[in-house]
């Protein structure tokens, strides 16, 4: 039986609040998995974070998660989640471990009232998402899903220019997010999942995120090779807006790009994170009656680090929701649209 719960329609990119000045508390962190995104993406970002204090490493690995303590000062280590929270030292969980393990750490942590912030997949199924919102909601705790696409600094700016009105609503977007990997299966899942749940979530997140609505109908098409997959996705919102997706592994090097066409015949293109062009756009000199304009904008050369990709963006952002106790965006609740468009276009939904 499919559980429903309340959502907002579809979450906004937000602004990223200041952590760590005067006002904000420091936040006791307790990191749960020390694989690869952990050291080289949160533990990297929440060390330039001045409202972070890491308090304790949970890992069954102990040699590793050991090493990794003692070369951080961190003297609390544990094997199981459920015995840091027991010793209660902690005001906030950040895991990054396979999906099955993201739900059994999140409803641990949600039992015993702790806010939780899970690295994408936060679940293996969208049945155990919302089984996870639900819980988060009934208990009124905070909880994160770390989709740091969404917090980068040129898609916040993209963002926030569409949200000021000037260049109309949106009418069309289309997102193009192909790359070399993976090539095999993950987590006990077929490549198909493991690939929608490790690549493919992103560009998913940020089309319904752009769009500013609900999917409404949804049509794919896809080819799955031994060791590649090749997706197609045209979407119609709620809204009126069209999205379109073309994802997969058939690129020889990650590529990224954006283009949001609005109601007003404005034409904004993001490439790799890196160029914003805004075609079409009313020229100041001459009036906003006369159109074809083009600005460019680039992140500053000094923004190049977790800054720029999104990850201190992000887990600033929650270390302040976890200190106010207001909600932070994307929640559990907020993947669930995602989710539930991943299993629109999943060739085998019917046998799983």
């Amino acid at each position: 039986m499919t559980v429903e719960i309340p959502t907002r329609a579809v979450p906004s990119v937000q602004e990223r609040p200041t952590t760590g000045d005067a006002d904000t508390p420091l936040v006791r962190v307790g990191i749960a998995g020390i694989g690869q995104q952990t050291r080289e993406h949160l533990l990297p970002a929440l060390l330039g974070l001045p409202a972070a204090r890491l308090r304790a490493v949970v890992d069954p690995a102990e040699p590793a998660r050991d090493d990794l303590a003692e070369r951080l000062g961190i003297r609390r280590r544990y094997s199981r989640v459920e015995d840091l929270l027991e010793a209660g030292e902690v005001d906030c969980v950040i895991a990054a471990c396979p999906p099955q393990a993201h739900e059994q750490i999140a409803a641990a942590c949600l039992d015993a009232g702790v806010p939780v912030f899970l690295e994408k997949p936060p679940a293996v199924t969208t049945q155990g998402l919302v089984a996870l919102a639900v819980q988060a909601s009934a208990g009124a705790v905070v909880s994160g899903v770390g989709m740091n696409f969404r917090w980068a600094a040129p898609i916040l700016h993209l963002a926030g220019l569409l949200a000021g009105g000037e260049y109309g609503q949106v009418e069309m977007v289309t997102v193009r997010h192909v790359a070399s990997k993976p090539r095999a299966p993950m987590w006990g899942m077929d490549l198909w999942r493991s690939f929608m749940l490790a690549q493919a979530i992103h560009p998913i997140d940020l089309l319904i995120t752009l769009a500013g609505s609900p999917p409404r109908e949804v049509r794919s098409g896809q080819r799955l090779g031994p060791d590649s997959v090749t997706i197609g996705v045209q979407v119609e919102f709620d809204n009126g807006a069209i999205g379109t997706l073309v994802t997969g592994t058939q690129a020889p090097r990650f590529e990224h790009r954006i283009e949001v066409n609005t109601t007003t015949g404005v034409t904004l293109s993001l490439t790799d994170l890196t160029d914003l062009s805004i075609a079409g756009a009313p020229s100041s000199a001459q009036g906003a009656t006369v159109r074809g304009e083009t600005r460019r904008w680039r992140p500053s050369p000094m923004n190049v680090g977790y800054d720029r990709t999104g990850f201190e963006g992000e887990l600033s952002a929650f270390l302040t929701s976890v200190s106010t106790g207001r909600a932070f965006t994307p929640a559990f609740e907020d993947l669930v649209p995602t989710y539930r468009l991943i299993d629109q276009i999943d060739p085998h939904r019917s046998a799983r």
